[in-house]
């Protein structure tokens, strides 16, 4: 009998841990709550629905959607900061890992190239070849939220190459024509930088733009960040032009099952036209 109910008491807590990433027979998200799917209906999101959301403690409730509230009441969970140091461990060793004949590598987002590494212990000293890119620019963080929790939350960060982080820096995204690009020696010819109206854009390449988009547009909701009226027109135009693919959603789902936190616009990515200004 005791090993019955010890079987019972096992089945509940794992059900309620998958309750964190759990879709319903609906199609809904368990994590977003009833007024997230309510604002939905009315085709209108307002900010501070998603906010709550990101910021508020979720409860979980078997087969129904997650209860929100600012406190913690009964079996609950919230955003973890995993660090940024295992943030780069996870990165390396599941989220962009990869193989071929050669061996392990990921792949730099920016120019396309392959970093072959062995193990992670080796991925320390990489940082002179390829780096984590913040794709929101840590110069531009809310003082009003952890650092760290801005620095480490994967929903934006992508690895690069080493130059082209640094070329790229702290530049809003835009969309180039390929005479305007002054990107140079730097030997990415995948992703372009130059001016546009006498303001600093950079282009990524086309198959990582609609990522980008949904990258920047879940970091200024999460932490109440503002993006500029045209860096916003280039996100809306690439999110509609690079859709979510199966890449991106595996990737998003290994990222919530760390962080205990999704990114809306990969769930839902209807919602974008449904919010006015980012």
């Amino acid at each position: 009998m005791k090993f019955f109910f010890a079987l019972i008491t096992l089945a509940f807590c794992l059900s309620a841990l998958g309750q964190e990433n759990q879709k319903l027979p609906n199609g809904q998200w368990a994590y977003y709550g009833a007024e997230f799917y309510n604002s939905m209906k009315s085709k209108s999101l307002d900010r501070s629905v998603l906010e709550k959301i990101f910021n508020q403690y979720h409860t979980n409730q078997a087969g129904k959607l997650d209860a929100i509230s600012p406190g913690c009441e009964g079996q609950c969970y919230k955003q973890i900061s995993v660090g940024y140091e295992a943030a780069r461990k996870i990165m390396f060793g599941e989220l962009d890992k990869l193989q071929d004949e050669k061996g392990t590598y990921v792949l730099d987002v920016y120019c396309g190239k392959k970093f072959y590494y062995r193990n992670l212990e080796e991925v320390g000293s990489m940082h002179d070849r390829v780096n984590i890119e913040h794709t929101w620019p840590q110069s531009r963080f809310n003082g009003a939220y952890p650092k760290d929790l801005q620095k480490s939350d994967m929903h934006h960060l992508y690895l690069t190459d080493s130059q082209a982080n640094s070329t790229r820096g702290n530049t809003p995204f835009g969309l180039l024509s390929s005479e305007e690009d002054r990107m140079g020696g730097e030997g990415c010819r995948n992703s372009m930088i130059g001016l546009i109206s006498g303001h600093e854009v950079y282009t990524p390449p086309a198959r990582h733009r609609g990522n980008v988009a949904r990258a920047l547009f879940y970091f200024s909701m999460h932490y109440n960040l503002s993006i500029s009226s045209a860096e916003e027109t280039s996100l809306r135009r690439w999110h509609k032009e690079d859709p979510i693919d199966q890449a991106e959603i595996t990737r998003h789902e290994r990222i919530a099952k760390h962080q205990k936190i999704r990114n809306p616009f990969v769930d839902h990515p209807e919602i974008v036209d449904m919010i006015r200004d980012f």
